[in-house]
């Protein structure tokens, strides 16, 4: 059955709050599109409730106690290396925190899920994906994208080509950036981009946090907490909010995203 996040394509060129999206309109939103995206928003929110309610099959149930949390480490190579220092020094540690468990919550929802990623490319999506959150001092009217997350993946993309990646590699990067403010990213549309989107919801707002067993919830936990993380976000997305109107996150943060982040089973 087509739902209305299906789009077709490696890509999802067509697709909401993708790259191609993202470069034609800066990520502003048409009023069409707007009601397109809260319909989305609530269709996602109340698929993760019958998912939550749903019985785990024994299949699911024997990867979920094959869950390896010590095959969480970043990936050894020069790119995810500079990804890493270019995060460190464009943003505050609880911020680097929170791309880093969303790097530790892809690997085991890949592990989970027993998904085939490019680890490198899912690597650098999760390190850079909040890089264009926090406004830096720049003013609204200064910002070619209204919306961080595909100014975050244009930035990303440039920072790839600087180091010599190949074109569909570093699209593949900024289309993850791009949609992962989207309620649901299917696998079509990259595997990568679909990891990032379930990882970075985990870590704000709780979802399919259950589908992690809890030794590996505590393991990641403990190398990245989470000390204040939720104060922090919802701020920094409030900002986001008032910066960037008829923006996915203006749109969001009005039908609830605050109480998502504070009323998480994250505890803190």
């Amino acid at each position: 059955m087509t739902t209305p996040f299906d789009s077709p394509g490696r890509f999802g060129d067509s697709m909401l709050g993708s790259a191609t999206w993202g470069r034609a309109n800066g990520g502003r939103l048409t009023m069409a599109e707007q009601s397109r995206f809260a319909m989305q928003t609530v269709v996602a929110h109340l698929r993760l409730q019958w998912q939550g309610r749903g019985a785990m099959s024994d299949d699911m149930r024997q990867r979920w106690s094959r869950l390896e949390p010590d095959r969480i480490e970043l990936p050894d190579t020069p790119t995810v290396a500079r990804a890493l220092e270019l995060l460190q020094q464009s943003v505050p540690v609880w911020l680097c925190r929170h791309s880093l468990r969303t790097w530790a919550w892809s690997t085991l929802l890949a592990q989970r899920d027993a998904l085939k990623q490019d680890a490198e490319v899912l690597a650098v999506s999760c390190l850079l994906h909040d890089i264009a959150l926090l406004p830096n001092g720049r003013p609204p009217a200064s910002l070619r994208c209204a919306c961080f997350a595909i100014d975050g993946g244009q930035r990303a993309r440039l920072f790839l080509q600087e180091q010599g990646w190949a074109d569909s590699r570093a699209l593949a990067v900024e289309n993850a950036i791009c949609l992962h403010m989207n309620p649901r990213v299917p696998p079509g549309a990259g595997i990568e981009a679909h990891l990032l989107q379930q990882a970075a919801a985990m870590d704000v707002v709780g979802a399919r946090v259950n589908g992690i067993d809890a030794a590996s919830r505590h393991a990641v936990l403990v190398r990245y907490p989470r000390t204040g993380f939720a104060q922090r976000m919802s701020e920094a997305m409030r900002l986001q909010a008032k910066r960037a109107p008829d923006t996915r996150t203006r749109l969001l943060w009005r039908m609830g995203f605050e109480r998502a982040i504070r009323r998480s089973i994250w505890q803190e």
